[in-house]
């Protein structure tokens, strides 16, 4: 632009010295317009002798003055090309013209993008959406009228809102009362919620044996949570502390097993016995033995001492292979009680018996029966016996 006003100033002064070569006073027009550019054959045949000196005179003032203009001109252009780096989209405008006459600029050229368009409406969710999760601020949020229509796009996947799924829950807690998978669901999302658990209002109506069960898994979560809020780097002994209690709880709801039953010559601790070659034994004489049981899923709780206590009662009755009770007469219960500061996983029953002497010849089994007085369970287990003659 700057160089195209120094280059109409040029043909301006040009044009001037022409007309003064023609005439002294040339007529102005009311709304003067550079006049064209005059040709070397219209100067030279408007020249005259008379004013050819003037002229010339003047087209040299005029040509100095043009070139001691274009280099500020050029400095000009160079400041304000540095300066924008896009072509202005300010017009100016005749204050006496009404502003709606002005044109609007062109739209510019789209330009390819590898991003998908976005619809209006998609990107007004996003900025409200943005909005609303932005918690930086106090001040309350303000949206536009037009967010009432808002409508979730056909991409976005609906939640379904965690008080509508509560509700949900609630309801089937309801209407399945000793349903255990429902119970688990309601109090699992109390627990993602950090509200206290298990709800004792809402597992009252389950049996004794789901209830517990909820109960040993929801307290065992609640324990490992405040262990690992506690320390953010516990130990791996104190990080799994609170699941290995719960797995022990979990497994005192099992069946009550006796895994291994053996007639021992002796025994010293858990798995650690000395078991008879044979089940045989000679008939006519009194035949000491150690009955040794392994007991699985045993109960231990807490005594007043703060000890874990575990008692176990057990009976043994010899059948001949017929089914009928030989020994002994009566029933020789015997109660087995231990106390530990630490809980047991282990635990094993070493009961010393002496068979009669008046056993006969034959097979017999050995029926050993468990009960564990803490959870009101009962195992059996048998082994075989046999008399023979030396």
């Amino acid at each position: 632009m700057c160089r195209s006003l120094s280059g109409g100033i040029l043909i301006l002064a040009l044009g001037l010295a022409g007309g003064l070569a023609g005439c002294r006073t040339p007529a102005v027009p009311s709304n003067p317009t550079p006049p064209p550019p005059p040709t070397p054959a219209a100067t030279s045949s408007a020249a005259s002798p008379d004013n050819g000196q003037d002229a010339a005179d003047l087209a040299q003032r005029t040509s100095r003055f043009a070139r001691s203009v274009s280099p500020l001109l050029d400095q000009r252009n160079v400041s304000v090309q540095s300066t924008t780096t896009a072509p202005s989209m300010v017009q100016w405008v005749d204050p006496g013209n009404h502003v709606a006459d002005v044109e609007p600029p062109p739209a510019p050229s789209p330009v390819a993008s590898a991003a998908p368009a976005t619809r209006p409406a998609d990107q007004q969710s996003a900025a409200i959406l943005a909005a609303s999760k932005s918690t930086d601020s106090g001040d309350p949020l303000i949206l536009p009228e037009s967010a009432d229509h808002l409508t979730p796009s056909a991409s976005q996947g609906v939640a379904i809102p965690t008080d509508d799924y509560e509700k949900k829950l609630q309801q089937e807690v309801r209407d399945y009362p000793n349903d255990l998978g429902s119970q688990l669901d309601y109090e699992l999302l109390r627990f993602v919620r950090d509200e206290p658990t298990p709800d004792l209002s809402a597992i009252s109506q389950l049996p004794a044996e789901d209830r517990e069960i909820l109960a040993a898994l929801l307290d065992g979560l609640n324990n490992f949570r405040d262990n690992a809020r506690a320390d953010s780097n516990p130990m791996l002994s104190t990080k799994i502390q609170p699941l290995l209690e719960m797995a022990d709880r979990l497994r005192s709801q099992a069946e009550l097993t006796i895994p291994t039953i053996a007639l021992c010559t002796d025994v010293h601790s858990y798995g650690v016995y000395t078991p008879l070659d044979s089940p045989r034994m000679g008939a006519g004489k009194e035949n000491p033995v150690v009955v040794y049981c392994e007991v699985g899923n045993f109960t231990s709780v807490r005594d007043d001492q703060n000890m874990w206590q575990t008692r176990l009662r057990e009976e043994l009755v010899l059948y001949t292979d017929t089914g009928l009770a030989v020994w002994p007469e009566k029933s020789n219960a015997e109660v087995f009680v231990d106390q530990s500061r630490n809980r047991r996983h282990d635990f094993f029953v070493a009961r010393k018996i002496v068979l009669p002497s008046e056993l006969t010849i034959g097979r017999y089994l050995l029926k050993v029966t468990l009960t564990d007085e803490q959870s009101n369970r009962v195992v059996e287990a048998t082994t075989p016996v046999e008399i023979v003659a030396e």
